[in-house]
């Protein structure tokens, strides 16, 4: 069911060729609407794999590789950092999509609204903190590599890793505020027409 149709549904009630809804019903596609609409911004897809391919290898490389204390302690620290960070976002996008059904609608989508806007408040303002601190967390964590391993500087492997990891998060950054952007337009959208509803 089309956002843009629930509107049309609730006015009409009963047409020709749509049977009429329940409350229940159309506050379920307003739902499912929404939770359509934030999957956008939740944890998913090339993602998530990508995530869960680098834990696996960090969890090979801590059982099966014979590597020093210090670099075993650093694949622990890279892949609890990833773990947590997974478990929290997860745990964000199940908290966004539950549901009680003794909450009204008109409250359950106004959080999400709330939420989603005091997010894209908060990138706005510390977007350029957030994106320092995951470079220096990410270029770091090459570095301390190179150390412990006692490898030779390598400027060509070094400036490679610099130059990706900005791209990747310039990337990675525009992509995230554009669907939250987005998202939050939709769920507006889908509120007004709720609203209009009743």
């Amino acid at each position: 069911m089309e956002t843009n149709d629930i509107k049309d549904i609730w006015k009409s009630g009963v047409d020709s060729k749509i049977k009429s809804y329940s409350d229940y019903e159309l506050n379920e596609m307003v739902i499912e609407s929404a939770r359509k609409s934030m999957k956008a911004i939740q944890l998913g897809g090339i993602f998530q794999l990508v995530v869960i391919a680098v834990m696996i290898y960090l969890i090979l490389t801590l059982f099966f590789r014979d590597n020093s204390l210090e670099m075993k302690l650093l694949d622990f620290t890279g892949l609890l950092i990833l773990f947590v960070c997974s478990v929290l976002w997860k745990r964000s996008d199940y908290k966004m999509n539950k549901y009680k059904y003794d909450m009204p609608v008109k409250e359950w989508l106004e959080y999400r609204i709330h939420e989603i806007d005091k997010t894209i408040s908060t990138k706005k303002k510390y977007n350029i903190l957030i994106m320092c601190l995951a470079f220096l967390l990410g270029f770091g964590f090459h570095v301390v590599h190179q150390i412990i391993l006692k490898a030779p500087f390598n400027p060509i492997l070094s400036g490679s890793i610099l130059v990706g990891l900005i791209i990747y998060f310039v990337i990675v950054a525009r992509s995230l505020n554009t669907k939250y952007r987005k998202t939050l337009k939709e769920l507006k959208e889908l509120y007004q027409q709720f609203k209009e509803s009743n």
